[in-house]
């Protein structure tokens, strides 16, 4: 009897750690499928914010592109400047917009310090301490607003129905994450001529990058170039050893290698030009920052 007391109490035991165990585990995955329904309520989730790079091309939607040249966040007076360059064909007039995350509701005022060929120096006033992100739209703007006959355009008819077009045209949208954009402490106030040596000295710093891509793509038209002669001299070297008909096809080859070397020929004086002409543009740009530096 002993026995067989002691045989139930070890199969009760038993079943007892058994369920313990399973017990345990549901408990697990209960509380976990449970943190998973409410994790969006205790942690922060952050939305991506758009960040346009100083000296990124971005497509406008008019012509050409448009540039940050240079960006700085001044938290002592709450404002933030920019150095924007337009590389297009239109030369109307531009106007700016500006809205930070933290309040989009807000228009905030935006001062254009200085202007100079297709540079543009603005200032983004009256920033919330904690923008997060800021949304810089251009427009252009046209001098007189045009009206479009719809029906001339679609039919014969001769009804007086015309659509306006609207001369206010978004050229495009820049983006200003606050915590990749450089900070400055200080008001970062300038004069006209500190404006004007800021944007000179841009325009220097472009001229001099697009030489040394013209260096470049010189040296690797020059190295394509004598590798084409070398295989020209080949095929010309190979056309001892053929007969006729090889010979002909040949000559075709040796034909197109020529065309190649004459157009890396041409390629290689059109970067040549260029560069005197960029040179040329630097020389000036020199004379102009001594001219700014003595006013």
């Amino acid at each position: 009897m002993a026995f067989k007391k002691q045989l139930e109490e070890y199969k009760f035991n038993l079943n007892r750690n058994r369920s313990w165990k399973y017990t345990a585990v549901l408990l697990f995955f209960f509380i976990g499928f449970l943190s998973l329904l409410t994790s969006k309520s205790y942690l922060k989730t952050e939305d991506p914010l758009y960040h346009t790079n100083t000296y990124e091309a971005v497509s406008s939607n008019i012509t050409g592109t448009v540039t940050i040249e240079n960006r700085v966040y001044h938290p002592t007076n709450a404002s933030l400047d920019m150095v924007i360059k337009m590389d297009q064909t239109d030369e109307e007039e531009v106007s700016f917009l500006a809205q930070e995350k933290a309040n989009p509701n807000i228009t905030l005022p935006v001062h254009l310090l200085y202007e100079d060929d297709r540079y543009y120096v603005v200032r983004i006033s009256d920033l919330s301490p904690n923008w997060e992100a800021l949304a810089f739209d251009l427009y252009q703007e046209n001098e007189e607003k045009e009206t479009v006959n719809l029906d001339d355009v679609t039919s014969d008819s001769e009804s007086d129905s015309t659509e306006e077009i609207d001369a206010h045209a978004l050229i495009t949208t820049l983006y200003s994450d606050q915590r990749k954009t450089k900070s400055e402490e200080g008001k970062g106030t300038k004069n006209k001529q500190e404006y004007a040596l800021l944007v000179n000295d841009l325009e220097k710093q472009f001229v001099k990058k697009k030489m040394k891509n013209y260096e470049k793509a010189i040296t690797v038209e020059a190295k394509h170039k004598r590798q084409t002669q070398q295989e020209m001299n080949e095929l010309h070297r190979d056309m001892k050893y053929q007969v006729e008909e090889e010979k002909a096809d040949t000559e075709s080859k040796i034909a197109m290698k020529k065309d190649a070397i004459q157009s890396s020929d041409e390629s290689i004086q059109l970067y040549k030009d260029e560069q005197k002409s960029l040179q040329e543009k630097l020389r000036k740009l020199n004379e102009k920052q001594q001219d700014l530096a003595m006013k």
